[in-house]
């Protein structure tokens, strides 16, 4: 029995060296139009998921926390009108070798390939509960920073690259998202060309945070941040001076 259990652990052991996480942290938006966001196939649309995901209605911050197994940070004189248990977020994009080249060609995308040896590797991306409180004009949303997983060797960054070429990028543009991304892993916030919007980097107390806004910062704005392994989400009818102080106040 004990040999038994040796080579369980071992293999155990085995199983998490093969596994490379990169711990998400920041934010960057794409601004790609839905039909570009559609030549991706089926599996990598996954990896672009809401920030927010839907959850379910508690009675208190203390039930929220029993779920969610941390407690909730709160603003300083804002009472909650609801709060949320957003729900686990686990998806997988397994790469299809043909079917990315396809996409490719299809987008016209030249100077880039997709080496064979990816094929049938998947890529995790996992994000645990969190908690929403509703403050009537504005919620906030907090929970753990979400993650992804491929096997260790496997340059992440570069199939990323690949993708944003078939969403119609320039070499430049998929290039620097790329080393960015090797540099500091993002979350991916598509957002319509369309759209004229306000995006920028905000310096804060814990780090750079994300604004987005109507050009003519009207309307509702959003805001991301993230405070040691804990990522926010603000979003409502207020002001930006307002975001960026209730941001610094759940440091």
């Amino acid at each position: 029995m004990s040999f038994i259990l040796a080579a369980i652990f071992v293999i155990h052991g085995i199983a998490l060296q093969s596994t490379q996480i990169f711990v998400v942290k920041q934010f960057e938006v794409l601004r790609v139009n839905s039909d570009e966001l559609r030549r991706l196939p089926n599996s990598m649309r996954s990896l672009f998921v809401d920030p927010v995901p839907d959850g379910v209605l508690v009675d208190s911050l203390e039930e929220a926390a029993k779920r969610v197994g941390f407690t909730a940070r709160l603003l300083s004189g804002k009472t909650p009108a609801r709060i949320f248990v957003t729900n686990a977020a686990n998806e997988e994009a397994t790469i299809n070798v043909a079917a990315l080249t396809s996409a490719l060609r299809e987008a016209k995308a030249e100077n880039v390939s997709v080496p064979p040896e990816w094929d049938g590797v998947t890529i995790r991306l996992q994000q645990r509960p969190g908690v929403l409180v509703d403050y009537g004009d504005f919620y906030v949303a907090q929970s753990a920073s979400s993650t992804l997983s491929v096997p260790t060797g496997f340059p992440l960054a570069q199939s990323l690259e690949v993708l944003f070429r078939i969403m119609g990028m320039s070499v430049a543009e998929a290039r620097t998202l790329r080393e960015k991304f090797a540099a500091n892993p993002f979350a991916f916030l598509p957002i319509a060309k369309r759209f004229d919007m306000d995006i920028r980097q905000v310096p804060m107390k814990s780090g750079p945070g994300l604004l987005l806004q109507n050009a003519d910062k009207g309307g509702e704005l959003a805001f991301m941040w993230t405070i040691g392994d804990r990522s926010y989400f603000l979003t409502g009818l207020v002001t930006e001076d307002q975001a960026i102080a209730f941001a610094n106040s759940l440091q």
